[in-house]
């Protein structure tokens, strides 16, 4: 007779009440990226960005502006994660969240404010760090901005 033996993995978390949920999401996935020490977030000259309708979290590094026709498409770095932006939107009082999604190492956001939309994507460039593309354009569903890429 032949015993068959099956080994499965076992994996354990450590650490507080912070631990990643069961399904192995979560900000313990962010700490695989580098150290924003070795990725610089100020490389790129900072610039100016008065566009009506962007609203970007408090320490936003505007890096780029292009306007295009009814679009203006801004760029921008922040020491948050991901999931700490998606946070930071869902608890804003000024503006109306309309959808946000998020897959740990990026996180999609749609608001309204001052009459117009904001599709800001904002994906993990290190431990701590994010980069944020932002596309401002009217208050319409048909205005051109970016869909959502979950599928």
């Amino acid at each position: 007779m032949f015993a068959v033996v099956a080994t499965v993995p076992l994996l354990v978390a450590c650490g507080g009440t912070d631990a990643p949920p069961a399904t192995g999401r979560g900000p313990g996935m962010l700490a695989n990226l580098p150290s924003c020490d070795r990725v610089p977030l100020d490389t790129e000259p900072e610039v100016d960005a008065r566009v009506t309708g962007l609203v970007l979290p408090d320490g936003a590094r505007v890096t780029s502006v292009v306007e295009q026709g009814a679009l203006t498409t801004v760029e921008a770095t922040v020491r948050m994660t991901p999931l700490d932006v998606r946070a930071h939107y869902e608890g804003r009082a000024d503006i109306e969240l309309l959808r946000v999604e998020d897959e740990v190492f990026e996180a999609e956001v749609l608001t309204r404010a001052q009459q117009r939309r904001m599709y800001l994507r904002a994906g993990a460039l290190c431990a701590d760090g994010t980069t944020l593309t932002a596309v401002v354009g009217p208050d319409s569903e048909d205005a051109g901005l970016p869909e959502f890429q979950s599928g």
